[in-house]
């Protein structure tokens, strides 16, 4: 009796550990929603590439991740901004790991964000991409002063994306 009770016990406890760490694991590429809100880059205020006139506060806006029902890995992307660029203006944006500033990879091939087009000084995105989020992870989105993302001396503005 004392070793069907030891193997039950020790049984019992392997389905537990299963169970938990079936719990614990995590799925990159499902992640609820993500928001953010853009303010000007340090350097972009200083930049000779943007406007030597403008004040600090002048690019401004707002991204929402939503997930794409019914489409795992895809989200919902809602991207306003308004900045002190010419109408009729093109400008980059992507989205990449890590805080603000740093050099992490996009979550996404850089020519597949849209072109944000900002007309009488703002501008609108909405679209459905594919993007590999871990819940767990940290993302910012940068627009940039040009239609082409390069660097962080062409960075405009960036948001820090929270869930």
């Amino acid at each position: 009796m004392t070793r069907h009770l030891g193997t039950s016990l020790i049984i019992s406890l392997l389905g537990v550990a299963a169970c938990a760490g079936k719990s614990a694991t995590t799925v990159p590429g499902v992640a609820g929603s993500w928001n953010g809100s853009f303010r000007q880059s340090q350097t972009a205020a200083s930049s000779v590439i943007g406007p030597a006139t403008a004040p600090k506060s002048a690019a401004y806006g707002s991204i929402t991740l939503t997930p794409a029902e019914g489409r795992p890995g895809y989200f919902k992307v809602e991207l306003s901004a308004s900045a002190p660029v010419d109408p009729n203006t093109q400008l980059a944006w992507a989205i990449f790991s890590g805080p603000c500033g740093s050099p992490g990879p996009s979550v996404a091939g850089i020519n597949e964000f849209p072109a944000l087009e900002i007309s009488s000084g703002g501008g609108n995105v909405r679209t459905v991409m594919g993007l590999s989020l871990d819940p767990h992870g940290s993302y910012h989105a940068n627009v940039y002063w040009s239609s082409r993302a390069s660097d962080v001396s062409n960075v405009m503005m960036c948001a820090n994306l929270t869930p």
